[in-house]
């Protein structure tokens, strides 16, 4: 007997809902699977990135500086360097030897400065006169102090004549300089004679023959190995791999030479690199047992679409059954017709994974081989999927044509308390979420690290939850034939509908009430962890940038093109406790405010026009104080925080009520721009600058966004989740079309009114959507408040991460889960009044 297994793939056609939905479930499975692989790489990349942004470009690779050397032994240190960096494959080395800090002659004049020589220098270099490489560059701050004109010679003449008069760098300097900074500019608040500005040589042979007779042992020597920065865990790991075999090379080396303690060589990425795979690893964790129930869930969903195939296809597996086919081919059957579909949505999965990796990653960035790792946790999916169908058919074909008697089936599984291991486990993430010990360093408090059981408390609180609505859902409709509500036909149709349907009933309320659930925890947590960042970060600077800059430009007033987004804070330190001279007029529009209003904080401000009015921060007494620099303060009124002081003790005053302005040492310019904006308007002002800050480095985010990327991909896994359950809720309804379109035509033709049919319908659908949407906001909502501050990294820097306001993400969800009731509703009803009963029922 030859049976038609060959026809299998060309007859599902014949069911275009089938392999549609088919289609869609091996599609979102496939996605799910792939997604949490590319997702965990892309956040280890996203970590390396962060960490090398942070760092100058130039001390990423390996790093050489020695203090106190001679100028023959910074010559010898730079050769062993450039040749080991080549061993390494560092082809490229820049070279920098500096002079020791000295009153340098200079024709009479004794300007404090130091000699250098770095490799590019010149070309990085801006020239406001001159500009000949044969001669030595002078920067404009030792010229006009010292009177210095191109063609003077220093050092009575024995040196290479001026050629050229350069700008000063400033901080923040360019990528060139970052690595040298401590060098090369000026601190003004350094002792006399600690730092100076460097005069330039063209060559390193014309420092070498110049200076080594005169620097004695008081040189520096400093080699970088300019290099791409890393953009992945892998690119990371092999940098730093090199780095190591540079410092090991160059250490041996000079160890041979008795030189060793001349330099410190150091690989400063390693740590950074290590704490970023390790981010990686983290957020898979964190997000690892989402990401299997997701799986198991779309397997659920691959197996009711099996059985609608099974009640589609059952005359003829019936007659295949009675020629001999046995319930194991029948279920290859199954496999041969499904799984072109299936095979088409994996695929279709895996691709759509990799191209919307930009919205739901933190990176576009791969490590080499995780495609394919994505790929075959594609292809075990796939399989999965086609074991599903293959043994769900043969289970019902045996149940259906083989079993003799009574159903045996045992379900203890629908006994075993699952809510309460998953509550359990809940507990024991909270409680290791609850108990992580502060690491200190140098008594400072450190930013917690993400710990993956920790980041699963919520998720398995929200897997709860949706458990216990099961149970009780399932209890309930055990007992709805008890209920009599013919009063209310619409609601008791609903009700004999649901529970004639019970099994699919409360799985469409686990996927729905999942879905919504890690939808809104995983918004929830997420935005909670990027405003505290922005808010921790604000408080912490004052603004979006700030730079130091002389009293006496700051009591005189900013440049018009500063003042239009800048303005000037004058800052005293006593104690514990921090002081501000504030501008009311200025500061309310240049400082950040946060979710305040600018015109509070103006309202409050315009209060201490009086002498001595301050408001007072934080827990500070409310009792006038005598504060050194500023003297008595009367606090008129009270906030909970500041910018600059944050929620620590505080006072803040305006600068015009001052008694002596000139008091005050320490001045500060606060800006809405970018640091690089502000920077270039004080240097095209003119004005002197130092210790800029910018908000976006002012703290480590690294821990912070951990967090965020995780209940990101919770986020999509929710969306995921989400169709999952509005196909389930389509699939439900299909499946029982025939016999729904049966009974509401018989019941239409017996006096049921259409009004009624549909609001029975809408009644059904709109309890599972409702309970699923308000179990799943509820405690979606409720771990997101309880859960943002425990996973607040730095809860000592206020104010702790709280939960945003999830209202428009509710209501967003409730407006969809709407839209969907009433499209099924609408197909429900329209099969009940095209249906054609005579043909029904001889059917």
């Amino acid at each position: 007997m030859q049976l038609p297994w060959s026809a299998a793939p060309r007859a599902a056609v014949s069911s275009p809902l089938t392999v549609l939905v088919a289609f869609v479930a091996a599609l979102l499975l496939s996605f799910v699977g792939a997604a949490a692989v590319l997702h965990a790489d892309s956040a280890g990349s996203a970590a390396v990135a962060y960490q090398a942004g942070r760092l100058c470009g130039q001390t990423v690779p390996p790093v050489v500086d020695g203090n106190r050397v001679s100028v023959a032994d910074a010559n010898t240190v730079a050769r062993v360097a450039l040749d080991q960096g080549r061993r390494a494959g560092f082809d490229t080395a820049v070279t920098a030897v500096y002079s020791p800090v000295r009153q340098w002659d200079f024709n009479g004049p004794h300007p404090w400065s130091q000699f250098g020589y770095r490799d590019g220098a010149m070309d990085n270099l801006r020239v406001l006169e001159g500009g000949d490489r044969t001669g030595v560059w002078v920067p404009r701050s030792i010229a006009d102090d010292a009177g210095i004109k191109l063609g003077d010679r220093g050092l009575n003449g024995t040196l290479p004549p001026v050629t050229a008069i350069y700008a000063d760098i400033t901080d923040p300097v360019p990528a060139y300089w970052c690595s040298e900074q401590q060098r090369i500019v000026p601190n003004p608040l350094a002792t006399e004679g600690a730092t100076a500005a460097v005069i330039w040589f063209p060559t390193l042979e014309g420092f070498t023959t110049a200076m080594g007779p005169l620097s004695g042992n008081a040189a520096a020597v400093t080699v970088r190995f300019p290099a791409p920065l890393p953009t992945t865990t892998d690119e990371a790991a092999a940098l730093v791999a090199r780095g190591k075999s540079v410092v090991d090379g160059i250490t041996a080396q000079l160890r041979s030479q008795d030189k060793a303690r001349l330099v410190i060589a150091s690989n400063y990425f390693a740590k950074p690199a290590e704490v970023a795979r390790s981010a990686g690893s983290t957020v898979l964790g964190a997000v690892l047992p989402l990401t299997v129930i997701s799986l198991l869930v779309g397997l659920a969903g691959v197996g009711a679409v099996t059985v609608q195939w099974v009640q589609r296809r059952h005359a003829e597996l019936r007659l295949l059954w009675a020629r001999g086919a046995g319930p194991r081919a029948l279920g290859w059957r199954a496999v041969l017709e499904l799984a072109a579909p299936l095979l088409a949505g994996a695929v279709a999965g895996l691709i759509a994974a990799r191209m919307t990796l930009s919205w739901y990653a933190p990176s576009t960035a791969l490590t080499d081989g995780t495609m394919a790792r994505a790929a075959l946790v594609a292809v075990g999916v796939l399989v999965a999927a086609l074991v599903v169908v293959g043994a769900v058919t043969a289970l019902r074909t045996h149940r259906e044509f083989q079993a003799v008697g009574p159903r045996r089936t045992s379900r203890v599984w629908r006994y075993v308390p699952w809510e309460v291991i998953t509550a359990t486990a809940a507990y024991l993430a909270w409680a290791r979420l609850d108990s992580t010990p502060t690491k200190l360093q140098f008594g400072q408090p450190l930013p917690q690290t993400a710990d993956a059981v920790g980041l699963a408390f919520p998720l398995l609180v929200v897997l709860t939850v949706a458990l216990v609505t099961v149970r009780l859902t399932r209890w309930g409709l055990k007992a709805a034939h008890r209920a009599n509500l013919w009063r209310l036909p619409a609601a008791h149709l609903a009700l004999r509908r649901l529970a004639a349907a019970a099994g699919s009933a409360v799985g469409i309320l686990l996927v729905g009430t999942l879905a919504v659930g890690t939808l809104t925890v995983g918004v929830g947590v997420a935005d909670a962890q990027s405003e505290a960042l922005d808010t921790k970060s604000g408080l912490f600077v004052g603004a979006e940038s700030t730079a130091q800059i002389p009293g006496r430009v700051a009591l005189a007033g900013l440049p018009p093109a500063l003042a239009e987004h800048a303005t000037v804070v004058g800052v005293v330190k006593t104690g514990q406790s921090i002081v501000l001279a504030v501008d009311p007029a200025t500061f309310s529009r240049s400082a950040w405010l946060g979710d305040r209003d600018p015109a509070d904080v103006a309202n409050q401000l315009s209060t201490l026009a009086s002498p001595g009015a301050a408001l007072r921060v934080g827990s500070t007494s409310d009792r006038p104080a005598e504060v050194p620099r500023v003297g008595t303060v009367r606090p008129v009124a009270q906030v909970p925080s500041f910018p600059l002081i944050g929620t620590g003790p505080g006072y803040v005053v305006s600068r015009d009520a001052l008694a002596d302005p000139e008091d005050i040492d320490v001045w500060q310019v606060w800006s809405t721009k970018p640091i690089a904006e502000l920077v270039a308007d004080l240097d095209a002002a003119g004005i002197h600058h130092l210790h800029s800050r910018s908000k976006a480095l002012a703290l480590d985010g690294l821990p912070f966004l951990t967090v965020t990327w995780t209940f990101d991909f919770v986020t999509a896994l929710g969306v995921v989740l989400a169709i999952v359950a509005a196909a389930a809720l389509v699939l439900a309804v299909e499946v029982r079309r025939r016999q729904n379109a049966v009974a509401g035509a018989l019941a239409t033709r017996m006096g049921l009114r259409q009004r009624t049919l549909v609001a029975s319908h809408l009644t059904e659908l709109g309890s599972l959507a409702g309970v699923s949407v308000a179990a799943g906001s509820a405690a979606g909502a409720v771990c997101a408040a309880v859960s943002a501050p425990m996973l607040d990294p730095s809860p000592w820097l206020r104010p702790v991460a709280g939960a945003p306001d999830l209202v428009p993400l509710v209501s967003t969800t409730t407006l969809v889960a709407a839209a969907v009731v009433a499209l099924v509703c609408w197909s429900a009803v329209r099969s009940v009044t095209t249906a054609r009963v005579g043909e029904l029922i001889r059917g």
